[in-house]
């Protein structure tokens, strides 16, 4: 055992003139670097590839939650309760985000063009990167199409007023407005708002957009997702 604790069998660094060892990469340490950089590289392309996706499926979990909490508001409140789609432009930010509210309308008329609402609630952001596209979807009608209509409300006990889309739900809890008797289907694609306006992404390859449907029955008005 002696033996291996001499001089020519202890393994030395060479040293610098200050005295120091001077230090240096195996090839085995280089490989495993580099490994560790190729697996953080290829995760942080996957995480930035689905980030659109993701945001998707948040906005589309929220308006779910949203209509569902606005038919349910109707039927426990006994009013009719409208569901308000506010692009930029109706929503006192700069973010260009999409937002959704809820408000309760005591007197809704035969042809609606201007309501007095009460908010239920705070708004709800979409996540960035998220637009409610117009557009029929296998048929069925879209809101986004329908014409857009004013709500007076207040608003840190200021009136104010916007123009909104809207779903409205009757104190049963079926589909009012867009008046008609089909369901309809609104169309949540990754996208951005450019000049107003709803401008989807298209994937390079195919040329399609990234979106997610969902279907709004009219007797029930329960939402659920579906593929075109």
């Amino acid at each position: 055992m002696a033996a291996l604790f001499s001089p020519r069998f202890v393994k030395t660094h060479p040293t610098s003139r200050t005295g120091l060892p001077v230090g240096g990469f195996s090839l085995v340490e280089i490989v495993a670097v580099m490994a560790v950089i190729a697996l953080l590289l290829t995760a942080g392309i996957y995480a930035l590839g689905s980030t659109g996706g993701q945001a998707r499926q948040v906005a589309t979990t929220t308006v779910v939650g949203m209509l569902e909490q606005a038919r349910t508001s109707a039927i426990t409140s006994h009013c009719v309760v409208v569901l308000a789609v506010a692009e930029p432009g109706e929503y006192p930010s700069n973010d260009h985000r999409c937002r959704l509210g809820l408000f309760k309308i005591h007197e809704w008329p035969a042809k609606p063009a201007t309501l007095d609402g009460i908010p239920l609630g705070h708004w709800q952001s979409l996540p960035v990167g998220v637009i409610i596209l117009p557009g029929s979807v296998s048929g069925l009608r879209n809101p986004r199409d329908e014409p857009a209509i004013t709500i007076r409300y207040l608003a840190a006990n200021q009136a104010t007023s916007g123009l909104f889309f809207l779903l409205a739900f009757s104190p049963r809890g079926s589909l009012l407005w867009p008046s008609g008797a089909d369901p309809l289907a609104l169309r949540i694609a990754e996208g951005s708002y450019r000049n107003g306006q709803p401008t989807p992404n298209t994937r390079s390859r195919s040329g399609g957009i990234a979106e997610s449907h969902l279907q709004i029955g009219r007797i029930t008005a329960r939402p659920y997702q579906f593929d075109k």
